[in-house]
């Protein structure tokens, strides 16, 4: 049993769990994010993207609108700013990539919750068969018949393939998302001529900017993902100028309304800096995502780098820590 598992198994038993979900939350604002919502095992891509089944979702929307209020937008945006004094913890509710997934099983749910997400959508991806290059990853790691694959890209490294393939999977994409990898395509063809296999054919993956605009018109909120995905601390700024500017003036034509938001594409420690910070709100950025974990709090309120975290698929987890978190402002490990 790990730490994590322990320590809610001990709040639970004790009845500690319970008390503390009495007890009213602290100001803050707790920012749940999601890629995909639906069947990990059945993907033949990255299953790690799938943060839930569209049934651990719903419990967990439920869970949130039975303690906290769940904001988006304006709401959001003006609790984040300060217009609106935090005296309680807020929810909001975020997607990265804008995979059909969005449109088919998580905006149904939220509509009828009568809850609003945000969606960070990609313009490059918008209503294509894209498969992104995490999603290649996985499919040419999980699919080869080597027992072993060789990197020279950022720096050489050797990744075994005769154990668990799910485990190759994220060692080759945390090799992939290393801040000095400044060749993320040279990287991805050093691996497609080693894996001995081809990627599938695929229907539509992403969203359609229609159905964009229909999620907007019932309530959700859409922001930019950038226009294509590439890890914004991998460039050198003047690429990721270009890619918050394009992205922000692509996603304005396709849903006609202005874009303020932005998630840092993989969001961790390294994928974005303080210079990418300053380039979004030299852009007219007000909200810009991370996603690394923590709560954000009055005293720790970055509007550069909101923090996100995301959702345990254990719903014991998943109610541990948003408890902890909305009362006490940190995980215990």
């Amino acid at each position: 049993m790990s730490k994590r598992e322990l320590a809610a198994t001990v709040l639970k038993n004790s009845g500690a769990l319970a008390l503390f979900e009495s007890l009213r939350s602290k100001p803050g604002i707790l920012i749940v994010n999601h890629h995909r919502v639906g069947d990990a095992a059945s993907s033949r891509f990255d299953r790690d993207v799938f943060s839930a089944s569209a049934e651990a979702f719903e419990s967990q929307l439920r869970y949130f609108k039975r303690y906290f209020p769940i904001v988006a937008g304006d709401e959001l945006e003006e609790l984040v700013s300060g217009k609106t004094p935090l005296k309680r913890t807020y929810v909001a509710v975020t997607f990265d990539d804008g995979y059909i997934n969005d449109y088919r099983v998580s905006f149904p749910i939220l509509k009828a919750n009568g809850c609003a997400g945000t969606f960070f959508l990609v313009p490059q991806y918008v209503g294509t068969s894209t498969i992104p290059w995490w999603d290649e990853i996985a499919y040419l790691v999980r699919n080869s018949p080597r027992t072993q694959l060789v990197f020279e890209t950022p720096v050489p490294a050797a990744i075994r393939l005769d154990g668990n393939r799910e485990d190759a999977i994220r060692n080759v994409l945390r090799h992939y998302k290393r801040p000095d990898n400044t060749d993320g395509e040279r990287l991805l063809q050093e691996l497609r001529d080693q894996a001995g296999c081809t990627l599938p054919e695929t229907g539509r993956r992403f969203i359609t900017w229609e159905e964009a605009r229909e999620m907007k018109a019932a309530g959700m909120s859409i922001g930019s993902h950038t226009q294509t995905h590439g890890i914004l601390g991998q460039m050198p700024p003047e690429n990721q100028a270009w890619e918050l500017t394009e992205s922000r003036k692509n996603i304005e034509a396709g849903i006609g309304t202005p874009i303020r938001s932005l998630a840092y594409p993989v969001g961790i420690r390294g994928a974005f800096d303080e210079k990418t910070e300053d380039i979004a709100q030299s852009l007219g950025y007000t909200m810009c995502f991370s996603f690394y974990g923590g709560i954000n709090t009055p005293d720790h309120m970055q509007p550069m780098n909101l923090l996100r975290m995301a959702t345990n698929r254990d719903f014991l987890l998943f109610r541990a820590e948003t408890v902890l978190l909305s009362r006490f402002g940190k995980l215990p490990y």
